[in-house]
């Protein structure tokens, strides 16, 4: 998660007659809200369109009024941009003194869409300043932001204070007042905590530079400040190319297929295999009904040391194509980065659920006794979260106590509309795929009686980067007569005890 920003440093306010960005003074009793280089600025819509080249809504982005409000401080810039297609845009902040013709660069950076920030600029030249930034595809100028303009003037002083600076002769400066939001992202349940904070900033007087320089209080958060709001792909991804150094990487496994969880077991008499000869009418599966249907339950765990995330997020609500990133994190939990996932794709359907699925996540084949795949599962989506606790990892490092993420979190259950969806399995956790579920089987209608190999896939698409990727496969051989599957002894591989 991510930790409040570092306050304003003090800097120090030279006793020599320069010229310096002039601030409403505010005093202390003003109570005066005043934006901070650290001020947290981030969009909560932030989205990337994923065809190349084009844009549903053009490119923009917009500079926040600096108003600056410091004495002695640099000018803060800041601001957002939104509709910003694929590939990389560079925002480039200009300046243009009084008088002069030509908006000169300043400094730059790679954006994506959502709030930005630049270092803050030093302007040591009387007289009126603009600032504005324009933005970058390819090369090509595809936005310009409004125009923020300052004033820049000399600090008054006396020949007293010049000629002979104490703390009596130099006027010490009124206490002014400063505010920052302070945002913390909770990605897996995309929510963003806010609180404001504020600082008194007051003077001392320096023996050593012969000047007050300013003394802030601590930062301290004001009452009944606290809220929440919806956490975007800005707020929750930090792109890099690729995977990070000291990533801890997931690794996902299918528990062995004769294990099944405690409803599965009782459904089906012990043994985690059942037939439908005649599967009920199910109105997210209407073409089901009637069909013959081998039923069995799958729990897919993630034993690596670190979770499996995957966010993605979406232009508009009736979009659909969606851009996804696969999240890396440190062994404390510190985002490390996040890489574009082309290969995954989503869709909303039920499933009993009602919710945001990964496209093929995981693959059910049906093998005749000469190795040919003869049957695929009916399952197409698949919603990743923290549901079964896998026993053998319980209390080692790393492994939450709690689920992380939940049913009521992940996937955007019930949210047709949803803009950002997160899919997550953390370590040490499963995601258990019941025989319940009306789709959770392999059509074997017209099949002949026989012995068969069930085979389940983890993450057949290869979506998630793991630590492992060649342990990803269970099997089982059954043997199918009429209505009735029995489960061939010693079968069993591949899967987690």
């Amino acid at each position: 998660m991510r930790s409040p920003r570092r306050a304003l440093s003090s800097r120090r306010l030279t006793a020599a007659v320069l010229p310096v960005l002039l601030v409403l003074a505010i005093p202390a009793q003003s109570r005066a809200v005043v934006p901070d280089r650290d001020q947290v600025v981030a969009s909560a819509a932030g989205s990337v369109a994923r065809a190349a080249g084009t844009h549903r809504v053009k490119p923009t982005a917009t500079l926040v009024t600096v108003g600056s409000r410091y004495v002695s401080a640099p000018i803060p810039i800041r601001g957002r941009t939104a509709h910003l297609g694929s590939g990389r845009y560079r925002l480039v902040v200009q300046r243009r003194m009084g008088g002069q013709p030509m908006w000169l660069n300043r400094d730059q950076q790679y954006v994506i869409s959502g709030g930005y920030r630049f270092s803050p600029q030093h302007v040591a030249t009387q007289g009126e300043v603009a600032f504005r930034t324009v933005l970058y595809h390819r090369g090509n100028r595809v936005a310009t932001s409004n125009v923020v303009r300052v004033r820049v003037v000399p600090r008054s002083s006396s020949a007293t204070c010049a000629s002979a600076p104490s703390p009596t002769t130099c006027p010490q400066p009124a206490s002014t007042v400063e505010q920052r939001t302070v945002e913390t992202a909770n990605c897996p349940q995309l929510t963003v905590d806010t609180h404001q904070e504020e600082r008194t900033i007051g003077w001392r007087w320096s023996a050593s530079d012969l000047a007050w320089v300013p003394a802030p209080s601590p930062w301290v958060t004001v009452p009944g400040s606290e809220g929440q709001r919806a956490a975007g792909l800005a707020d929750c991804v930090k792109v890099v190319d690729g995977i990070p150094a000291g990533a801890t990487l997931p690794d996902l496994r299918i528990k062995d297929l004769t294990k099944c969880g405690a409803g599965d077991l009782a459904a089906t008499n012990g043994t985690c295999f059942k037939i439908d000869p005649a599967a009920p009418y199910s109105a997210d599966f209407p073409s089901l009904e009637g069909r013959k249907l081998l039923k069995f339950g799958v729990i897919t765990i993630n034993v690596g040391a670190g979770p499996s995330e995957i966010v993605a997020d979406r232009s508009a609500a009736d979009a659909t194509d969606w851009t996804a990133y696969q999240n890396y994190y440190g062994a404390d939990g510190t985002l490390l980065g996040s890489v574009l996932d082309p290969g995954v794709g989503f869709f909303y359907a039920g499933d009993g659920h009602h919710h945001w699925h990964i496209r093929d996540f995981d693959d059910y084949q049906l093998l005749d006794a000469g190795g040919t795949v003869v049957a695929r599962a009916e399952k197409h989506g698949y919603c990743i979260q923290d549901n079964t606790t896998y026993t053998p990892m319980q209390g080692q490092p790393g492994v939450p106590e709690a689920p992380v993420y939940g049913e009521d979190t992940s996937c955007g259950k019930g949210l047709t509309s949803a803009l950002t969806v997160v899919h997550g399995l953390s370590r040490g956790w499963g995601d258990t795929y019941p025989t319940t579920l009306p789709n959770q089987a392999i059509d074997i209608t017209g099949l002949p009686d026989g012995t068969y190999t069930v085979r389940v896939h983890a993450d057949a698409l290869g979506a998630v980067a793991e630590s492992d990727d060649a342990n990803n496969t269970a099997e089982v051989k059954v043997q199918i007569t009429g209505d009735t599957v029995t489960v061939v002894p010693d079968t069993s591989t591949g899967g987690l005890p």
